[in-house]
Order: structure tokens, then C-alpha cells, then sequence
């Protein structure tokens, strides 16, 4: 059996300053057991330390612990057998004079059984006018694909191990 993630919601907010996009994205796994996940992002403007501008950086190895939109993955890590997990992300920037961004997502999943995998491309345009009115917010699915072969792709220039 294939994978395959489920956009469940994308919708737009505007909070506190910020604006960005709240979004669920799900997968169900035939076998959690020795699953991986590769959860990588580029951006031109970066909001983590140790990411670099425009370079493919996984989340997952450098934040897992301390980022909230990885809590379904590390609450099933100790399972085994068919788990679904779902992942709440709320990528977003703070509302200021000619802010903008473009984040790229580009997630892997692999199931435990070492053949099934999932790729889940996306894209979020983020972007303030002069006076830091929001002008552009989209995010949207740009790829969803999978297969049975346990080599998934990543993005170009990109080793996960």
C-alpha cells in the first residue's frame, strides 16, 4: 500500500502582528515502527537559528523537539503498527513595511516497512506594503506524490543521511 499525505485546511490568519497561514496536513502509516520523516523547508528569509538563506535546511533534525507542528510524530514514536499522524503548521511573519517572504516546503515521509513513501510539496507567499498592510498571502500544494520503491526523492542538492 502507498502513502499519501492529506491536505486537510489551509486558512489565513492575522494575529498579534503577524500574518501568515495555519495549516493540517495528515498521514496514515501501515507500520510507525522505524518511520522517518523528513520535514525540509527553503526560504529567502529565514526564521530559525541554523537556517540559511535559500538552502533546503530539515526542520525535523533541527527542531523537533521544541517545535509544536512535529507533537503527533514524537507521541507516536514509541508505536507500532497502522498510526495516523497529523501535523498542524503555522508558518508565518511579523506585519512590517515591504516584508516579504517565499517558504517552500518540500516533507518525506517513509513507513516503517522500508518501501512505502509520501512527498508533500507546498508554497507560501507572504508580503506587506509600505506601510505594512498585507498585499499577498497564499499557500498552497504544489506536488503530492508517493510510492513503493523506499527511495524517495528530495529536493535537488539536498542529502537527508
Amino acid at each position: 500500500m502507498s502513502l499519501e499525505f492529506e491536505l486537510l485546511s489551509v486558512e489565513p490568519y492575522q494575529a498579534d502582528g503577524q500574518f501568515g497561514h495555519r495549516f493540517t496536513l495528515r498521514i496514515a502509516l501501515q507500520e510507525r515502527d522505524n518511520a522517518r520523516l523528513n520535514w525540509i523547508e527553503r526560504t529567502d528569509r529565514p526564521y530559525v537559528e541554523g537556517m540559511a538563506p535559500d538552502t533546503w535546511t530539515d526542520l525535523f533534525q533541527l527542531v523537533h523537539g521544541q517545535s509544536m507542528v512535529f507533537n503527533g510524530w514524537n507521541q507516536s514514536q514509541d508505536d507500532s503498527g497502522a498510526v495516523t499522524v497529523s501535523f498542524v503548521d503555522p508558518p508565518s511573519m511579523r506585519m512590517e513595511p515591504y516584508a516579504q517572504r517565499t517558504l517552500q516546503f518540500w516533507i518525506v515521509v517513509l513507513d516503517g516497512n522500508g518501501e512505502d513513501w509520501a512527498v508533500w510539496e507546498g508554497s507560501q507567499q507572504l508580503a506587506c506594503s509600505d506601510t505594512g498592510a498585507i498585499v499577498t498571502q497564499t499557500l498552497a500544494q504544489t506536488a503530492n506524490s508517493s510510492g513503493d520503491d523506499g527511495d524517495p526523492p528530495y529536493p535537488e542538492g539536498f542529502a537527508p543521511y
